[in-house]
């Protein structure tokens, strides 16, 4: 009896063994993919952006006429107000142009008409300024880069010339047609308290009575060796750790690498990227660039598109996203590592992360009022500054100043240099 009953379960086991194989030799695997995030599960280390968060204006000039001028700056009532007007206008009927074919004297026109000029600092690709403008129709498929949207009333008339300056000095498109008349461009220009400034010889706007920002005194904290490591490598258990004599360390799991200049407290993250032979659209690699920083250590506060690509690649493009802090830039003087973050893309993927470590706490900010040198002092300053030839612009900016625990944001007159370079005035 017992002998027959281990026939049977022998038999069973060997039918069994037969039917497993068939299945393995004839059946279609199903394949479910191993997606890197559902692998590491990332902590979320910073507050989440879209692209059209970062699009704002550096600034907005009003044009009052009689050589008078004033700039309103970001986070403030009078900008958001105009940015709110400006955003809602259509604009349609893009004429590519030069500036001599305008039949006007820019200079001349700005200093006596009344207008606006909404200024993009380093400028935004057409395609993707158009999604925070009412650009309708067929926007021009060159893409180029637009610096400045200037509405101009004309004189004697109840019309506008609306003009998009590029960055390329004679090029412009001239807007056939939108919905904004003189009588909106007049009663924009009546905003109150406002402070006069002066058009310079170099084409930058200086103020000719005082004007002030606050001054910030906050706390920070610094992401982690093991956040960043479960923030960027798929399998965190088997980085490797080099450490340098400089202080810095370098992560690596033998394809991606992660450096940390914790006397900088600034992070490197790089990841080869095989070149691809097919053009890279600006667009799509701001859209990547900003997923990632969503997804590896978030913004930690305000951030814009600084500079982008002039032209359309076929390999790498890099940005720069500058933080803001109230109405102001953060700025680095020189190579100093702070105040922004730079990214380099190849097809959507980033190949290369730089950013601060530093995380402010918005719970413990302490602020002061800090008023800025103008008119006659501000001339005699520029005057005696000794690269005064290869300034392109001046702005008020924060310097920073970071402390062990703490850092200081104090408003400064900064300069821009041809090399692409700011220094501090003061």
């Amino acid at each position: 009896m017992i002998e027959k009953l281990k026939s049977g379960v022998l038999v069973l086991l060997v039918a069994l063994s037969l039917l497993q194989s068939y299945l393995l030799s004839y059946s279609s695997p199903k394949f479910d993919p191993l997606v890197q995030q559902d692998y590491v599960k990332t902590d979320p280390m910073g507050s989440q952006a879209s692209l059209e968060d970062l699009l704002f204006a550096d600034h907005v000039v009003l044009h009052m006429g009689n050589q008078v001028h004033t700039v309103l700056y970001p986070n403030t009532a009078g900008y958001n107000q105009i940015l709110d007007s400006v955003k809602q206008r259509t604009l349609s009927g893009f004429r590519k142009t030069t500036v001599s074919s305008l039949n006007m004297n820019v200079e001349e026109v700005r200093g006596k008409q009344q207008g606006l000029e909404v200024v993009f600092r380093d400028g935004i690709p057409l395609n993707v300024l158009q999604r925070v403008m009412q650009l309708k129709g067929e926007v021009p498929a060159d893409n180029d880069v637009i610096t400045r949207i200037w509405i101009v009333a004309r004189e004697a008339k109840d019309e506008v010339r609306t003009i998009l300056f590029t960055d390329t000095a004679s090029t412009v498109y001239e807007v056939q047609k939108a919905d904004i008349s003189a009588k909106d461009i007049e009663r924009i220009i009546t905003l109150e308290g406002t402070v006069p400034y002066k058009e310079t010889a170099d084409g930058y706007y200086l103020p000719t009575k005082p004007i002030s920002f606050p001054a910030y005194t906050l706390d920070f904290t610094q992401f982690t060796v093991d956040q960043l490591k479960r923030s960027f490598f798929v399998d965190p258990a088997i980085t490797r750790n080099l450490s340098e004599r400089d202080g810095t360390e370098i992560y690596t799991d033998a394809k991606r690498g992660l450096q940390l200049k914790n006397d900088e407290r600034w992070l490197t993250y790089s990841d080869p990227v095989a070149p691809v032979d097919s053009k890279i659209d600006v667009q799509d690699n701001l859209l990547s660039a900003v997923q990632f920083v969503n997804q590896h250590g978030g913004w930690n506060g305000q951030y814009a598109v600084q500079k982008v690509p002039q032209r359309m690649l076929p390999v790498s493009q890099s940005f720069i996203f500058r933080q803001y802090y109230g109405s102001l830039p953060v700025m680095n003087q020189h190579n100093d590592n702070i105040g922004f973050i730079k990214m380099s893309l190849q097809k959507g993927v980033v190949s290369r992360y730089e950013r601060s470590m530093i995380i402010p706490d918005p719970a413990g900010v302490r602020s002061r009022d800090a008023t800025l040198i103008t008119g006659e002092e501000l001339d005699a300053k520029l005057a005696q500054y000794a690269k005064k030839n290869a300034v392109i612009s001046v702005f008020p900016g924060y310097r920073p100043t970071i402390f062990d625990k703490t850092m200081e944001l104090v408003p400064v007159w900064t300069v821009e240099l041809r090399d692409g370079t700011y220094e501090f005035l003061e």
